[in-house]
């Protein structure tokens, strides 16, 4: 019987570890969107930051040039 009541105890072993298995793939599988919207969230924020960036140095370059023509 002992040898019986170890081969239930690894098969329920394995059981356990598959389920672990597959809540880990979930989880990586989550994290991965995470990082996707992340990655496009940061693109976004880059480029608005560019835009700003052409903004205030035309800005700058026009006040640069008003001061020249005075």
């Amino acid at each position: 019987m002992s040898g019986f009541g170890d081969a239930l105890q690894a098969l329920r072993t394995v059981l356990m570890m598959q389920e672990d298995i597959r809540q880990l793939k979930e989880s990586v599988k989550s994290q991965s969107d995470s990082f996707a919207r992340l990655a496009e969230a940061h693109g976004e924020l880059r480029d608005r930051v560019s835009r700003l960036e052409g903004v205030i140095e035309g800005a700058a370059m026009a006040s640069r040039q008003r001061r020249i023509e005075e």
